[in-house]
């Protein structure tokens, strides 16, 4: 499995992008920064997307994607994700409003293709398999496993405390990389639960709950006007699993 790190940061300024992986060439995991990232070419090649939840850090390229290569392209971009994540997409994002409503265009050959997941099961795309469960966080939102049958990857998206997660990670074949959120520092422990994110110290507590010390940890979703700090209270932690993305990074499993 090819990993690419295409934004990791929780909200964007100059140099700080927002959050998507790409996989394989082809499969993104959120789209924060799909089209602001990849040339034209390689932005055609995308043929799904899967959505942790809808805040607009995850899901702010999407229309761009779709509106940069559906003239290119001969079949729909898949967008994967819990029903609840694909309706708030739908309602608020593809409206004819906000954007043009591209499940419907062009007539006769929309641009993109809703495709819910179903709870309880591991879905089959693009030669992964994709096991998810909800995540605590302020909106309905999804953690998954991704497996090629010999790599394994845990993406948290967005969330506090939680342990289902921890649980599918711990027993995960072949887990290879966890990529972890850790949004504000400690300092502001109490924001980050009500907004349902972590911070360096609860960070911690979650890592303790996978037991997986050998897998590193990836940690992104570090909002940029706390950055200096995160970083200096998780090289604390003192956990070698640990290590801080800065974007641009690619893994081959």
């Amino acid at each position: 499995m090819k990993v690419q790190v295409l934004g990791n940061f929780g909200s964007r300024s100059p140099g700080h992008y927002t959050t998507a992986l790409l996989l394989n060439d082809t499969f993104a995991v959120d789209a924060g920064t799909v089209a602001l990232m990849l040339p034209i070419d390689q932005q055609a090649r995308v043929d799904d997307v899967l959505l942790t939840h809808a805040h607009l850090d995850h899901v702010a390229d999407l229309p761009f994607l779709v509106d940069n290569v559906f003239v290119s392209r001969s079949t729909p971009i898949r967008v994967w994700g819990p029903p609840q994540v694909l309706d708030v997409v739908h309602k608020h994002f593809f409206n004819n409003q906000v954007y043009p409503d591209f499940t419907v265009i062009p007539p006769g050959k929309p641009a993109i293709r809703l495709c819910p997941l179903v709870a309880g099961e591991v879905a089959e795309i693009a030669g992964l398999k994709i096991a998810w469960v909800e995540m605590n966080h302020t909106v309905y939102a999804a953690g998954y496993c991704i497996s090629d049958g010999d790599a394994t990857i845990l993406v948290s998206g967005d969330t506090t405390t939680t342990e289902a997660l921890w649980r599918m990670g711990h027993t995960a074949v072949n887990l290879k990389l966890a990529f972890v959120e850790t949004s504000f520092p400690n300092d502001m422990a109490a924001l980050a639960t009500l907004s349902g994110h972590l911070t360096p110290a609860l960070l911690k507590e979650e890592l303790a709950k996978l037991d997986r010390p050998e897998v590193p940890a990836l940690i992104s979703h570090i909002k940029p006007q706390f950055r200096e700090q995160i970083h200096r209270e998780l090289h604390e932690l003192g956990l070698p699993q640990v290590s801080i993305l800065t974007g641009g990074e690619e893994f081959n499993l």
